[in-house]
C-alpha cells in the first residue's frame, strides 16, 4: 500500500525538504518537494498525492493558503502543518482551516514523522471507505425503495381492479343502480371537500362511497328489481345489505377504515334508520355526507318503483327531511355549493384512480 502512497513535502528549508524526502521514501513512500506555496499548490494539482507537509512561513503563498487550497479541492487529502512557528494561535487557525494534524520544527524523531503520516492515511482511508458504503447503501435503499413503489403499484392496479369488479358486481345485480356508486362517490368526494375534510378522509368517502352498496349482492335479484312496492319482510331483507357489506368487507385490512360508512350510510341524522348505529364520531361525518350523497342520487335516478326526480324536486325533499334523516348543515352545503351540477360524464373514474394513487402513498 505504501509504494502506491504520494507525500507532498512543501517546505522553504532544502535540509527539512530532503531529510523527510529522504526518510519517507526509504520507508516506502514517494515522497515529492515544493519550496514554496505556490510550488506546492501546482504539484499537488498536477500530482494529486495522498498526504501533504507544510510549513505555514513561506514566500509567494504561505501554508495557511495551501492548507485553505487543498481542502476545497480534496477534504480527504489529509494536511500535517509543520512548521518552526511556536505560537499557539498559528496551530488552531491551521486546524480550522482543515489541516489534520500540527507538530513543530525541528522534527528530531522522524519516526514520530512516519507515525502522524501513517495515521493521517489510515484515517482519509476509513473516512473514504465510510463515505463509499454510505453511498452503496444510499444507492442500495434507492433501489430498494424504487422496487418498493413498483410493488406498491401494481398492489395499487390490483385493488383498483378490485374496486372496480366489486362495483360492476353491485350494479350487475341491480341494473337500476347503474352508475350510482361512481355518482355518489363523486358527490361525496365534492361535498367532503366542501366541509373541509383532509385528505385521508376524502380517500376513504371516495372508497366507501364506491362500496356503499356491496351488501347487495348478499340480496335477491327479484327484490332488489322487484317493479312493486316492496313487503314488509322484502324491505327487512333490502336493509340487511348495510352489515351484509360490513361482513364481506371486513376481514381485508385495507377495507377496514371504511366499513362505519358502509354500516352506517342508511342511519339517519336523528339515530332512526338502519341497521343500529355503531362507529367512531369522527366517521359520523362521512357517513353522513355519504348519505346525502346516496339520497340525492337515488332521488334522482330510475327504479323499479319509480321514475327519477328532477334536481330541484330532489332538492325540495332533501330540505324536508333535513333535521330528521339527513344533516341539515350538510344539505345546506350540498345545495349552497351547487354540488348536484357535478358533470359525471368528464369525471369517469379519475376520483377513483387518485384514490388508489393516495392509498397507496398513505400505505
Amino acid at each position: 500500500m505504501k509504494d502506491k502512497k504520494r507525500i507532498l513535502i512543501i517546505d522553504d528549508e532544502e535540509a527539512v525538504r530532503t531529510s523527510f524526502q529522504l526518510y519517507l521514501e526509504d520507508c516506502g513512500f514517494q515522497a515529492l518537494t515544493a519550496e514554496d506555496g505556490k510550488e506546492g499548490i501546482r504539484l499537488f494539482e498536477e500530482e494529486r498525492p495522498h498526504c501533504v507537509l507544510v510549513d505555514l512561513r513561506m514566500p509567494h503563498a504561505d501554508g495557511h493558503q495551501v492548507i485553505r487550497h487543498i481542502c476545497c479541492r480534496d477534504e480527504l487529502v489529509p494536511v500535517i502543518v509543520i512548521s518552526g512557528t511556536e505560537i499557539m494561535e498559528d496551530a488552531v487557525r491551521s486546524l480550522r482551516e482543515g489541516a489534520w494534524d500540527f507538530m513543530t520544527k525541528p522534527v528530531v524523531d522522524l519516526a514520530t514523522l512516519l507515525h502522524r503520516v501513517e495515521e493521517v492515511l489510515k484515517r482519509a482511508e476509513l473516512i473514504q471507505q465510510n463515505r463509499l458504503y454510505r453511498e452503496e447503501l444510499e444507492d442500495l435503499v434507492r433501489q430498494r425503495t424504487a422496487e418498493l413503489e413498483e410493488t406498491n403499484r401494481a398492489l395499487s392496479r390490483a385493488i383498483y381492479n378490485t374496486v372496480v369488479i366489486l362495483t360492476q358486481t353491485i350494479e350487475a345485480k341491480d341494473p337500476y343502480t347503474r352508475g350510482h356508486s361512481l355518482r355518489v362517490s363523486e358527490y361525496s368526494t365534492a361535498l367532503g371537500k366542501a366541509m373541509g375534510l383532509d385528505d385521508n378522509g376524502l380517500q376513504k368517502l371516495r372508497l366507501g362511497s364506491l362500496l356503499h352498496d356491496i351488501g347487495k349482492i348478499g340480496i335477491s335479484s327479484q327484490v332488489l328489481n322487484k317493479p312493486d312496492s316492496l313487503t314488509a319482510s322484502e324491505y327487512e331483507k333490502i336493509k340487511e345489505h348495510a352489515e351484509i357489506g360490513e361482513r364481506i368487507l371486513q376481514n381485508v385490512d385495507f377495507f377496514k377504515p371504511i366499513l362505519p360508512l358502509i354500516r352506517n350510510h342508511h342511519v339517519w341524522h336523528d339515530g332512526n334508520g338502519y341497521p343500529l348505529y355503531q362507529g367512531d364520531p369522527e366517521s359520523s361525518l362521512e357517513a353522513g355526507i355519504l348519505s346525502v350523497a346516496d339520497v340525492f342520487d337515488a332521488l334522482t335516478s330510475d327504479r323499479p318503483y319509480r321514475d327519477a326526480m328532477t334536481v330541484e324536486e330532489a332538492l325540495e325533499v332533501m330540505e324536508d327531511i333535513a333535521g330528521t334523516q339527513l344533516c341539515p348543515e350538510l344539505v345546506r352545503t350540498f345545495i349552497d355549493e351547487r354540488i348536484y351540477d357535478i358533470d359525471h360524464d368528464t369525471m369517469e373514474l379519475n376520483d377513483l384512480k387518485l384514490m388508489m394513487e393516495a392509498v397507496r402513498h398513505e400505505g
